[in-house]
């Protein structure tokens, strides 16, 4: 890659400053830097990074051990090969500015995924005409591409209230249990699958897990009595619907539990009765949730369960709805889900579609 640079720009990097003179000329540009805190390198025409600002340091702690060596030696992970490629052809360019542009992704087990937007400008000598190397500014875009993961997935999940819009809180009480399990996990530190994103991630997605009923037809939600071996065939689409609905969505896991929260451990659930380890570990943690949460909720058709009453089924139904190594440890936090329940209860009234018991019990 180094190869490549120097050749293309030999117009522009012919020597004529001298290594020492180049070392002097950054050390000049990295004090110029200091006073600012915008995370900022500065890099040689080499790309060998000479320079880093404390906020570097502070922005990639826990991601990266930050050192003064060639920049995809630190960084080259976070690129594919077409941006690796879109990277060289822009800062060899002279008319995109010898500059490029460009979102990169950092994730750490232990951390939450770091999104940045970076961008290379270039440096030149003081006359102006030779190509030295590159000013490097990192901005941390993570809260604002949070926030857009954020805002589409809400706009499908009031979308789907409008369709079946008689569970209260349910959706938000589920965004709240499956933090609960799923960080209590992630302490454990046995499911190498439950990262810090993980946790993260199934906070807010665990609500959409019945965004497919956007596509069930509205007589069938909203059927007060016991529903026909075909219209319960056409309601267990929700879970397809679910998944194409959201198969553009960029983390996985929005894809994980609206397909296959209704699988069961034993396989006799639905789409695909998948069974064990083969329903994802995010859907047999919403699956869970879900029961409790349904059986806590007073229906037409039954009683409230207490939170003993839900927690006995939970228990009882290990190894066949569940997966049973989930239940050992859902026991240890199950009043976490009580003290949810309470702060988040509907008021008092009943729910009534009927089918709700196929779907759950």
């Amino acid at each position: 890659m180094e190869k490549s640079i120097s050749s293309e720009s030999e117009q522009l990097n012919t020597g004529e400053m001298t290594a020492d003179e180049q070392q002097a000329y950054f050390d000049g540009l990295a004090t110029m830097t200091k006073a600012g805190s915008i995370p900022t390198m500065i890099i040689d025409n080499n790309l060998v990074i000479r320079h880093m600002t404390e906020s570097v340091y502070t922005l990639f702690a826990g991601y990266y051990t930050l050192e003064k060596k060639p920049f995809f030696n630190v960084f080259g992970k976070v690129f594919t090969q077409a941006e690796i490629k879109d990277f060289f052809e822009s800062i060899r360019s002279r008319e995109k500015g010898w500059s490029w542009i460009g979102n990169m992704v950092h994730k750490s087990h232990m951390l939450k995924t770091l999104y940045t937007r970076v961008r290379f400008h270039p440096i030149f000598d003081k006359a102006n005409r030779y190509l030295l190397g590159y000013w490097v500014i990192i901005e941390d875009i993570t809260a604002q591409q949070i926030g857009t993961y954020k805002l589409m997935l809400n706009g499908l999940l009031r979308a789907s209230m409008l369709k079946d819009n008689d569970t209260g809180n349910h959706a938000q009480r589920l965004n709240f249990y499956c933090q609960e399990f799923a960080d209590y996990l992630f302490g454990l530190n046995r499911y190498p699958q439950i990262t810090q994103d993980f946790v993260d991630n199934i906070s807010f997605l665990a609500a959409i897990h019945d965004v497919g009923k956007i596509g069930t037809p509205d007589y069938i939600l909203q059927k007060q009595s016991k529903l026909t071996g075909i219209e319960w065939e056409v309601m267990k689409e929700h879970t397809i619907n679910g998944a194409l609905i959201v198969a553009s969505y960029p983390i996985m896991m929005a894809k994980e539990i609206t397909l296959s929260h209704h699988e069961r451990w034993d396989g006799s659930g639905y789409p695909f009765k998948l069974e064990g380890d083969l329903i994802p570990l995010s859907a047999r943690i919403v699956a869970i949730a879900d029961v409790y949460d349904a059986l806590r909720m007073k229906r037409s058709y039954k009683s409230e369960f207490s939170h003993d009453e839900a927690v006995q089924y939970i228990f009882e139904n290990a190894g066949k709805h569940f997966d049973p190594l989930l239940i050992t440890h859902f026991k240890k936090i199950h009043h976490a889900f009580d003290k949810i329940w309470q702060t988040l209860k509907d008021e008092q009234k009943e729910h009534s579609p009927a089918h709700e018991e196929q779907a759950v019990v």
